[in-house]
């Protein structure tokens, strides 16, 4: 289990699913029948600003973490009201409770319902409270095979996240991320 999530049951963060969208920034939509539900979805509530090659972008959201049925790691802003960008995860690791580190594989673009993906190499870097109450300040920076560079940057509002095991809402909190 991510030391991260540890945390974060321990001191029983995990919220239904209705109380993470009160975070303000968006979630996911609901996943379609074929599609099993995340494992756990984490919002963090706060700000973000985004760049591609320098030139501003919107980012108009706190940050959504989402870790899928098969243990992948999306993290996500809002870039406009149908506009979603993601990153996603190829390693991660947290060698002290307030730094988790993740080698970004992908980005993803969603626009409209119409989602995107594109092969990446770079990294984010999430500061947090040592409980993974508070995210303070995640930072990630991706550059594409054009070399195109994007980078976003949260910061948190200093409210605590909400998390949630969607599917699981009735009791599911004491299963650790890495069991479906």
């Amino acid at each position: 289990m991510r030391p991260i999530m540890t945390a974060l049951l321990a001191a029983g963060t995990l919220m239904p699913l209705p109380a993470l969208a009160q975070t303000g920034g968006q979630v996911p939509a609901a996943p379609q029948a074929a599609v099993p539900p995340p494992r756990l979805v984490i919002g963090a509530p706060g700000r973000c600003e985004m760049t591609v090659d320098g030139d501003p972008r919107p980012c108009t959201s706190g940050l959504i973490y989402v870790q899928n049925a098969q243990g992948v790691i999306l993290l996500s802003v809002q870039s406009g009201p149908e506009v979603t960008i993601g990153f996603q995860v190829a390693s991660d690791r947290q060698p002290r409770p307030e730094e988790y580190h993740m080698t970004l594989a992908r980005m993803h673009t969603a626009i409209g319902g119409q989602s995107t993906a594109k092969d990446v190499e770079g990294s984010c870097e999430l500061s947090l409270s040592a409980d993974g109450q508070t995210w303070h300040r995640a930072t990630c920076e991706a550059t594409d095979r054009s070399q195109r560079v994007t980078r976003m940057t949260f910061i948190g509002n200093g409210q605590p996240v909400r998390a949630a095991r969607p599917g699981q809402e009735g009791g599911g909190a004491e299963a650790a991320p890495g069991q479906a």
